[in-house]
């Protein structure tokens, strides 16, 4: 057992890395082709994903449950405020809080998309959400949001993702 703190941390860094570089190998797919140095064009996959980066948006904003489950594979889970969830609660809580949901108004700073390889990519940003339910509470909050994107038969859609959400004066 580790008695330090740092190096607590430090062990736990490294498993954070271990397993977040096997899970980024599992969604990358094929490797470029080490005998003809083939690559992937990193600039159209960034563009690509950026894409797709908006229409999440377009959906979450249009309070469209719908729009937003049509991105996601069906092995998608995610972790939200430390919460680990799978599709079917993604898909029934989306449904059910899009429901209630009067106004929706987000802003999304600071997008980065790194390329992983031809049909991988993670995207994150830090959101700003304003929201008023059909009650009348208005509920305002930020945090980052990261997104693990696996493209496959041509369509770029969110395998993974995790975001914290932070109350804005409370």
């Amino acid at each position: 057992m580790l008695r330090s703190r740092p190096l607590a941390r430090a062990a736990r860094a490294g498993i954070f890395a271990a397993v977040a570089w096997c899970v980024l190998q599992a969604c990358a797919g094929p490797e470029a082709d080490p005998g003809t140095g083939a690559q992937y064009d990193e600039e159209s996959v960034r563009s690509q994903v950026e894409a797709g980066v908006w229409a999440f948006h377009r959906a979450d904003t249009a309070r469209s449950a719908e729009q937003v489950i049509a991105l996601l594979w069906p092995e998608f889970e995610m972790l939200v405020d430390g919460q680990r969830v799978g599709f079917d609660e993604v898909a029934e809580g989306s449904r059910t809080f899009m429901a209630g949901v009067e106004t929706f108004h987000t802003t999304w700073s600071d997008l980065r998309i790194i390329p992983l390889g031809p049909d991988a990519a993670v995207s994150s940003f830090i959101f700003r959400d304003s929201i008023v339910t059909r009650s009348g509470e208005l509920i305002r909050n930020r945090g980052p949001t990261t997104l693990v994107w696996q493209r496959r038969d041509g369509e770029w859609w969110i395998r993974f993702g995790d975001a914290d959400h932070y109350p804005i004066d409370r």
